[in-house]
Order: structure tokens, then C-alpha cells, then sequence
């Protein structure tokens, strides 16, 4: 039985490798803590490193190979947790590196390149979304888990750079290359196919842009459509997260849509869960936003809602040094954005990440955040 009120994403591995963990004591951490669900990776669905280091490290090696996934599924299970097995579905660099043909081309025409971490795929790359869902069946089969939660479901962008002093015709939108056009084509019926990417780009802006915005929403619909197919030959109750972006359809006058490809009214149709990655000190907003955004994805969507806030301030050096954003989230502004998630129309409220709470657990602010998240709708 999934209950949405209080969740952890599981990012990283640090629970097992830097605190020593087991399953049974983990499950029994997170159970204190008011969880009542998480978002894990998983050995048999490894992240590679985002904001958040996943991967292990060669010293960390020997003893990741110990982690049962399955034995810290059943303990959640045993207490009543929920378990979505993470799959960071277009994001995947490893295999990026070995198929650089498939990047998508912006607007300028230009290959994506990596930025910072982050290179991604659009869901149309048909051999890659098959891949993707090998990964997912192999683990439903072993796992059982309660959902899976899609990461990197859209259409690339680096969205955490989206600060409200961007300007949205400066940022790259993908993909404007052939293969893309000519499935656009097939679909449609319009064609640019033979335009280069930078004409075809002006040309759909100007003359197709709501067929454009309509038709890469659909893309990434019809991909979580196949996942969700796939993956209920197995397990035919398993619920479809979704990891959505925190944006309001006004927001760069609806790049959320247009350039991200990301749709909850289309997605509803496939999707059970919306979780929104309402990471408030990354965007440069305040403390009151999540519950805002979140209550504008339920409203939208009209599907379960659960709204992820931030436990660290993150995205301070490299490239994202001088952008403004707050060095630190202090507890009081924790408790603060809690309360506008718990006053929001979202059933939940999930937390990035369980490391910050593991870290933190037996500091006076650690237990004040934790209190607050056991009394959440309680």
C-alpha cells in the first residue's frame, strides 16, 4: 500500500558504504523518521554521479557488491515503506559516450556537449528507450517493488540553470536534428526534414509551434507509455512515478512544455505519481514556492502529487559559483517550506535526500526537521 505523506529520495550510497548500515537498520532509521515511502537507486539500477556522487568509490567497491537490494525492499516492506525503484531514464553518460551520434542539436546548431554533469538523450531515441527498459523489466522481476520513479523523462535541458533571470531564447532547446525531424514528419506531416537545423528551428517557432510543443509532449507520453507496458507484464499493480519539472506553464513563457517536452496533463494518462522537484534554493525562489508549484502540478495533472524539497543548499561552485543562490538553507526555512508543502493540494511531501537527514540525524536541527516530518499530515 503506497501512503504518499513522507518520502526519501535515495540518491547515493551512503547509507550502506559511509554509515554502515544493513537493510533491517536502515529500514528501521527511515521508519523513526516518519518515512512512509522512498525513491531508491539500486545495485541493479545504478545511478551514475548528478549533483549528488553515486557511484562508489574504489575503497567503496568491496563492500557495495554486499548491498542486497532485495533484502532492503523487504525490510521497507515490513514496516509499512513503499519502495520505487530509480531509473534515471535519459540521463546516462556511460552510454552517451559510446553512441555520440545520438546527441540532440539546439536551436543554433549545436551538438550537445556536457555541462558541468549533466548530457542527456530525448525519449525518442527508440535503441536507447529499449535499453532502458531491459534495465527496468530485470529489475521489477527482482525487485517486486511497489513503483518505479522516472528520472530524466523529457526532452534535454540542464533545468537547474533556469534561474529567473535567464533568458529563454539564450538557453539550448533540442532537437532540431534529422532524425528527429523526419519522425516528426512521419507523425505529423509536416515537413523540414531537409532544412538545416537553425532553419528549422525558425521555421517550426514561427509556423508550427503549437504542432511542435504537442508533438514532443506526446513523444515523451507515448516512452513512459511503452515503460509502463513493459513493466506491467511483470508486475501488473507496479505504480509510474514521475520525476516533473518545477516549472508553471508561464514560466519562460512555457518552456516546460516546448522545450522540456513535459507534459502532467498528457502524462497523467500513464503516469499514477508526480513527484515535483520543487528544489527551491537551486532555483533562487523562496520558501513558500514548493507548496506553490506542487499544488499547480496536482491541479494539472489531477494524479497523486508528492513535492521534493531540498535537505542542503547545492549548485554553489564551478560553473554555478555567483548565480545568487543561498549558501545554506537554515532549519527554520526547512520547517518553513514543510509547512507550505502540508498547506498545498500535493498528498506528500518527499525529501533530497536521506544522506542530509542520515548526516544530520543527531545534531538539535537535525531532530527538529525530523519531527516536523513525522507530524506531517498527521
Amino acid at each position: 500500500m503506497f501512503d504518499p505523506r513522507v518520502g526519501m529520495k535515495i540518491y547515493d550510497n551512503a547509507w550502506y558504504l559511509g554509515h554502515e548500515l544493513e537493510p533491517e537498520e536502515a529500514a528501521d532509521v527511515l521508519s523513526t523518521m516518519g518515512v512512509t515511502y522512498v525513491l531508491a537507486q539500486s545495485r541493479l539500477l545504478p545511478m551514475q554521479d548528478t549533483a549528488i556522487e553515486s557511484i562508489p568509490t574504489a575503497l567503496e567497491r568491496a563492500r557495495f557488491e554486499t548491498l542486497d537490494d532485495r533484502k532492503f525492499r523487504d525490510a521497507l516492506q515490513a514496516r509499512g515503506i513503499a519502495y520505487f525503484a530509480s531509473l534515471n531514464v535519459g540521463f546516462d553518460p556511460k552510454y552517451i559516450a559510446t553512441h555520440p551520434e545520438l546527441l540532440p542539436i539546439d536551436q543554433f546548431g549545436q551538438r550537445e556537449e556536457k555541462a558541468d554533469w549533466y548530457i542527456a538523450l530525448p525519449p525518442d531515441r527508440r535503441e536507447f528507450m529499449a535499453y532502458k527498459i531491459g534495465l527496468l523489466k530485470k529489475a521489477v522481476a527482482a525487485l517486486e517493488p511497489d513503483g518505479v520513479h522516472l528520472g530524466f523523462i523529457r526532452w534535454p535541458g540542464f533545468w537547474e540553470i533556469w534561474l529567473p533571470d535567464v533568458e529563454r531564447g539564450q538557453m539550448p532547446d533540442y532537437s532540431y536534428d534529422r532524425a528527429t525531424l523526419g519522425r516528426f514528419y512521419a507523425d505529423t506531416g509536416i515537413d523540414v526534414v531537409d532544412k538545416d537545423p537553425a532553419t528549422a528551428a525558425r521555421l517550426l517557432a514561427q509556423e508550427h509551434r503549437s504542432g511542435w510543443r504537442d508533438w514532443k509532449c506526446s513523444v515523451t507520453t507515448r516512452a513512459v507509455g511503452s515503460i509502463r507496458n513493459a513493466l506491467r507484464t511483470i508486475k501488473p499493480d507496479v505504480k509510474i512515478a514521475i520525476n516533473t519539472l518545477p516549472f508553471f506553464l508561464d514560466d519562460f513563457d512555457n518552456a516546460v512544455e516546448e522545450v522540456f517536452g513535459q507534459s502532467p496533463a498528457r502524462l497523467a494518462e500513464v503516469s499514477d505519481v508526480f513527484e515535483v522537484m520543487a528544489y527551491h534554493q537551486i532555483l533562487r525562489r523562496d520558501a513558500s514556492w514548493p507548496g506553490q508549484i506542487a499544488s499547480d502540478i496536482k491541479r494539472r495533472s489531477q494524479k497523486t502529487t508528492v513535492c521534493t524539497i531540498q535537505g542542503n543548499a547545492l549548485y554553489l561552485e564551478g560553473m554555478h559559483a555567483g548565480r545568487g543562490r543561498a549558501e545554506k538553507i537554515e532549519t527554520e526555512e526547512f520547517l518553513r517550506a514543510v509547512d507550505g508543502v502540508e498547506a498545498s493540494a500535493a498528498e506528500g511531501i518527499c525529501v533530497f535526500t536521506f544522506t542530509d537527514f542520515l548526516d544530520m540525524r543527531k545534531t538539535s536541527d537535525g531532530l527538529r526537521r525530523i519531527d516536523r516530518l513525522r507530524a506531517f499530515r498527521r
